[in-house]
């Protein structure tokens, strides 16, 4: 399809617009991707913050002459809780075809804060390793395993990041190693989950997916440990390595009580939309939504946590690497929505403000993703030693407040106080586990001092809290 780009002042831009190329690098702006759909009002005011003029494609949105929508944008049902954006493009073979997502927002609320979740999703996330180590030992033997027990700890996995995401993410994100292929197994099963989440599945829908990206590498209990170290394999060798698929097919359907559907996402997560993939070779639509979603958490975990490296890398860097897949290796759409679902800066990036300081996103707003709650570090002791200053980057004024308060300078100067860039923790002497101990153990803290100060406020007493965000404030201020 021919580019057919538009020059157009920033505050111009309106929804359904497609906008193309910047008046600066993308790397200079928020923006996780290179080509942005205009959605929502904060893109549009992102948009005209950063740039003075942006070049917008009418091949794939609205044009500023006529207002119309090219063929390949839908505007969706009508709802604002319904977007579908269709990844068909001209030209493509008939196999490839594929059934546009359809995106249902405002679905699940965030009604939980992280504080709030931490103590329940800690216990979901034990309860799940201790099945998940035993279904491994038991299908590694041959024997049925726990499938209902394990069914059981999937469920309250997705009931937990239903209810807050960023919880869950801290846990698993930062607090495991990537020491076994289970971990990589269980954090594709969070990614998949949120995104999920995101385009409003049900809950049910949801439970089968986690199940099979799960379950999706079982198989490889029966490879060699030398096969699956190597990190370069022969054409012979990568034959044997794929068969991990089939392996773990046959495995879950020796279990009497495994759905199809589950199996399903087990036996396809590896194919690829324009048909690269194994075991079959399928392409674009023959392949399940699930097995697809399931491909893109995986593909999306192994960037960012490459076996390769002691530490994973930038986020951006991640999704810079998953959006050049869109439209080959997976349906383009998917990989844009999934995208969004995370965010350019999840819950554990280390990030760099405008600043100078140095800090780690420790959650966000899911409906204000530039603008994260983040704990900036004491770069003068380097190490971790508990100390952090939070800001919520929502209320940039309260945030420019408590850096020249806590003797940051330069953030009176500043012309907006905001995330930088995000950095890769290989660089920088920090800990993200110890981060995530720290922020767990004043989190636990603070939601017993404001449980205890609603207690006192029920009985009439004047509780000496001062809301969430001012209790964490405290505990992480110098």
């Amino acid at each position: 399809m021919s580019i057919k780009q538009v020059k157009i002042n920033a505050d111009d831009i309106t929804l359904g617009m497609f906008v193309s190329c910047l008046d600066r690098p993308w790397s200079q702006t928020p923006f996780p991707i290179q080509g942005l759909l205009v959605q929502g009002p904060k893109e549009i005011s992102a948009l005209r913050s950063y740039c003075d003029y942006v070049y917008i494609d009418i091949t794939k949105g609205r044009s500023p002459i006529t207002g119309a929508i090219s063929p390949t944008y839908h505007s969706g049902t009508g709802s604002k809780n319904h977007s579908i954006l269709s990844s068909h493009k001209k030209g493509l073979d008939e196999h490839h075809e594929v059934t546009p997502i359809v995106v249902q927002r405002e679905v699940y609320q965030q009604v939980v804060p992280l504080v709030k979740e931490v103590e329940h999703a800690e216990k979901a996330l034990l309860h799940l390793r201790g099945k998940f180590t035993l279904a491994v030992k038991q299908l590694a033997k041959g024997k049925d395993f726990d499938y209902l027990g394990l069914k059981d700890s999937i469920a309250d996995m997705v009931n937990s990041v239903v209810r807050c995401p960023d919880a869950f993410t801290w846990l698993l994100r930062l607090r495991l190693k990537d020491q076994q292929t289970h971990d990589h197994s269980m954090r594709s099963a969070l990614w998949a989950v949120q995104f999920a989440r995101y385009i409003g599945m049900p809950k049910d829908e949801m439970s089968v997916l986690c199940l099979g990206t799960l379950l999706k590498d079982i198989g490889k209990v029966k490879l060699s440990n030398s096969l699956l170290r190597r990190k370069i394999r022969s054409k012979e060798e990568m034959a044997e390595y794929q068969q991990f698929v089939a392996n773990g097919v046959e495995m879950l359907r020796a279990s009497s009580n495994v759905e199809p559907r589950v199996v399903s996402v087990v036996r396809y997560h590896c194919e690829r939309h324009d048909g690269s993939g194994f075991p079959e070779g399928l392409s674009g639509g023959k392949i399940p939504l699930l097995a697809r979603i399931a491909g893109i958490a995986s593909t999306y975990d192994a960037i960012s946590n490459p076996r390769e490296s002691v530490d994973p890398v930038a986020s951006s860097r991640a999704v810079s690497l998953l959006y050049n897949m869109r439209d080959k290796k997976f349906q383009e759409d998917l990989v844009v929505q999934f995208i969004q679902s995370v965010g350019l800066y999840p819950t554990g990036t280390l990030v760099e403000l405008t600043t100078g300081d140095v800090g780690v996103v420790v959650e966000q707003h899911h409906n204000s993703r530039l603008t994260p709650i983040v704990a900036v570090l004491d770069q003068e002791k380097a190490l971790i030693s508990g100390e952090y200053t939070l800001l919520d980057l929502k209320d940039e004024e309260a945030s420019r407040k408590t850096l020249v308060s806590a003797g940051r300078t330069k953030a009176k100067s500043v012309a907006k106080l905001a995330i930088a860039r995000d950095l890769e923790s290989s660089g920088y002497d920090v800990d993200l586990s110890s981060v995530s101990s720290v922020f767990m153990k004043n989190s636990r803290k603070i939601l017993e001092s404001t449980l205890s100060n609603d207690l006192e406020k029920e009985r009439g007493h004047q509780g000496k809290g001062s809301g969430f965000f001012a209790g964490l404030r405290e505990h992480f201020r110098h």
